[in-house]
């Protein structure tokens, strides 16, 4: 099962970043490997121009995994067994050390997001393009954000023990904030994830001394 080159094997998160964002996840499930794919086509400035996501399963033999996509509840889309009935579809992931190229006939994505192409490996707790508040406060519990600009793409600082790691820029204009206030009115304000509406997605990272 180490396909991918590693001791750890396949398990872990894949990114897919350029003109085209995704984010693939392998996950063991018994004897199959769940493939979780999410992602979409950017376009001007920090919008998406659409998001697709489908989840699949299917065994690991020789360094690929052939996957049935299965139903699922996604945050964009979701997906039935009546659905997959009349359309079918399947994914495919072929390991090689730390990339994972992903082909899919899935037709749910909306125009312009495709999910195929390759995906490498990130580090355990890497912050990337795809992922969402929700990720990221699972695997930062305790980090921290600080607000460095508003209107009209928020900028936040993602500090964990006294050290920035990393200035993220979401998915969102300048109303990012869950209680409804806007991030230009907060800006210099130290918040927590919980502050975040945690459907929105990473579009833009860049280095923590920024």
């Amino acid at each position: 099962m180490a396909a991918a080159g590693t001791a750890q094997g396949p398990a872990g998160k894949y990114v897919m970043s350029g003109q085209r964002r995704g984010v693939l996840t392998l996950t063991p499930k018994g004897d199959l490997w769940r493939v979780s794919l999410s992602g979409g086509a950017l376009s001007d400035g920090a919008a998406t121009a659409a998001d697709c996501e489908l989840e699949a399963e299917g065994p690991l033999r020789s360094g690929r995994i052939e996957a049935r996509v299965v139903p699922f509840e996604g945050t964009n889309i979701s997906l039935g067994a009546a659905d997959l009935a009349a359309r079918p579809a399947t994914a495919q992931v072929i390991l090689d050390a730390e990339t994972a190229s992903v082909s899919t006939d899935f037709q749910g994505c909306g125009v312009g997001a495709d999910l195929s192409g390759r995906y490498v490996r990130q580090a355990p707790g890497a912050i990337s393009e795809g992922d969402s508040v929700a990720d990221l406060s699972s695997a930062l519990p305790d980090a921290q954000l600080t607000i460095l600009d508003g209107y009209p793409w928020a900028r936040f600082a993602i500090e964990r023990g006294g050290k920035r790691l990393v200035v993220v820029q979401f998915d969102g204009e300048n109303e990012e904030l869950a209680d409804g206030r806007n991030s230009q009115r907060a800006i210099g304000a130290k918040v927590g994830w919980s502050a975040l509406k945690p459907a929105l997605r990473v579009v833009k990272v860049e280095g923590g001394a920024s």
